[in-house]
């Protein structure tokens, strides 16, 4: 009998799994216990192929035995195909090889070649932890798992190249180049972008302190257009959270395989997602949209139009930054660490808080249209934002000189500098109560219009931790040491506008 090492995925972390392999003689069959799924059923066939198409011999007259243990977790995927077929070899003493400290995981083609397989990266980084030395893996996910960072991982292109790495007769392969990531400022650009102070504004302290944004406004106002050019303002991702992702996207079968992951992604899914491809699960549970826009921007375009279950599933990783899925046969967490810009019109007609148009819509169906909005989730976005767009004339006869993206990222730069320059590592939208002395700390006139605004504003006590967090945010921009009296009413304002006309009287009403 011999033992391999190789490896599942459960959400988007890797499992190790040892593969054993046994022949008995005088049966001819193929098993393979140890509660496999459909994709490792499937196997048999294209692991014989493959490995006569390679020019071994594949032991027809002898029963073939493959347990995966542990036995008692269920598996699934095309990724035990590569130590089944090394597994057999050796039994049947085609190849002879010292395997103890090699893993091996990849997809076999009918002709021997390997294909990569979903979750690479954690696979590796789990057969790592394992203690396992060397590991092979497709040519194409090289990349990939050498990012994990340690320990000889060894790519090949297919089952003759992994047989002569095994036995030490051939080295392995190189990584594909990986194509230049794209220029930071070929992201959309704020040069676009006519008029929209406060919008902008609020985008930029949404970048500086990873804060919620919420824009209403009428349709053709350039809410999507604004919402488009956040991530040109967010910084590089950092090496842990570019992990992160860099799993997730593995795990979801949507990574290249070259490298990790270094853009901020921006996802925008419809209004007709499901609640497994907005949260994730699903039979073999995947990343939904919400961990696949982990370290960046997810846009929820027309917001009550969500179903109200989808979006009441986003108070957890807005608040906690994860999101778990509890199945019958498993408990999962996956990260949902991201900013939610969400954008809605104010009526289904769209024209409520248009200075022009008139609303056509009734008391009881903007009631209706806004009912799937429930308080505790707008409690959770920290900025609210009107956006009204230029009429015709306006537009043409602008002379404004527009602000450029690069201008506006160093604005978010230099708050992120400031607020790391004195020892706060995490974004400010983290920011605990018990800690505000020490990163937010008020002064006289800015604590008694914090307490006069929480009565007459009825903010509950979520509500006044996140004003203050925004506050921190302006005043960063600023790059003030402590919170004044101006910031405040920012944060305020940007929070809860007051009412009158517009945006703020609507927003008052609701």
């Amino acid at each position: 009998m011999f033992r391999l090492h190789s490896g599942g995925v459960v959400g988007v972390d890797g499992r190790v799994v040892e593969i054993e392999v046994d022949l008995i003689d005088h049966l001819r069959s193929f098993v393979i216990s140890g509660l496999p799924g459909p994709g490792i059923r499937e196997s048999r066939d294209r692991i014989q192929s493959a490995i006569g198409a390679s020019g071994f011999r594949y032991p027809h007259d002898r029963r073939i035995v493959v347990n995966l243990a542990p036995a008692s977790d269920e598996k699934d995927g095309a990724a035990f195909d590569l130590p089944i077929a090394l597994g057999i070899l050796l039994a049947s003493g085609e190849l002879e090889a010292p395997v103890a400290g090699w893993g091996c995981l990849g997809e076999l083609a009918l002709d021997g070649r390997l294909r990569s397989v979903p979750g690479t990266i954690g696979i590796v980084a789990a057969l790592r932890d394992a203690g396992v030395s060397r590991i092979i893996v497709p040519t194409e996910s090289l990349g990939e798992a050498q990012a994990v960072g340690e320990g000889a991982v060894i790519g090949v292109s297919d089952l003759r190249a992994a047989v002569g790495v095994l036995s030490g007769r051939r080295e392995g392969e190189r990584a594909p180049v990986a194509p230049p990531p794209p220029a930071r400022d070929a992201l959309p650009d704020f040069r676009d972008v006519l008029g929209q102070t406060a919008a902008k504004r609020a985008l930029s302290i949404a970048a500086a302190g990873e804060h919620n944004l919420l824009l209403v406004g009428p349709p053709g106002a350039g809410k999507s257009f604004l919402a488009r050019r956040l991530p040109s303002l967010l910084p590089p991702l950092e090496r842990e959270a570019a992990l992160d992702l860099t799993r997730i996207r593995s795990a979801a079968g949507l990574h290249d395989g070259c490298g990790l992951v270094r853009r901020r992604p921006y996802r925008a899914p419809h209004h007709t997602v499901s609640w497994a491809g907005l949260v994730g699960g699903g039979s073999v549970p995947r990343p939904g949209e919400i961990s696949l826009a982990h370290g960046g921007v997810l846009f929820l375009d027309e917001l009550p139009e969500f179903p109200r279950r989808c979006l009441e599933s986003l108070r957890e990783p807005l608040e906690e930054g994860e999101i778990t899925i509890a199945r019958s046969g498993a408990r999962l967490t996956l990260p949902a660490r991201f900013i939610l810009v969400a954008a809605m019109n104010p009526c289904p007609c769209g024209f409520a808080t248009h200075p022009t148009q008139r609303c056509r819509c009734s008391a009881d169906r903007i009631h209706r249209y806004l009912d799937g909005l429930s308080g505790p989730l707008l409690d959770r976005i920290d900025l609210r934002v009107g956006v009204d767009g230029l009429e015709g004339e306006a537009l043409l006869a602008s002379t404004e000189v527009p602000d450029d993206t690069p201008a506006l990222r160093s604005a978010v730069s230099g708050a992120i500098e400031h607020r790391r320059a004195r020892g706060q590592r995490a974004p400010n939208r983290t920011l605990d109560w018990e800690s505000r002395r020490r990163w937010a700390e008020l002064d006289r006139g800015a604590e008694e219009l914090l307490l006069e605004s929480a009565r007459e504003l009825q903010l509950s006590t979520r509500g006044i931790t996140r004003t203050l967090r925004l506050a921190r945010t302006c005043a960063d921009l600023e790059r003030s040491e402590g919170v004044r009296e101006r910031h405040l009413l920012e944060a305020l304002e940007l929070r809860a506008p007051r009412g009158g006309s517009g945006f703020a009287g609507w927003l008052a009403g609701r």
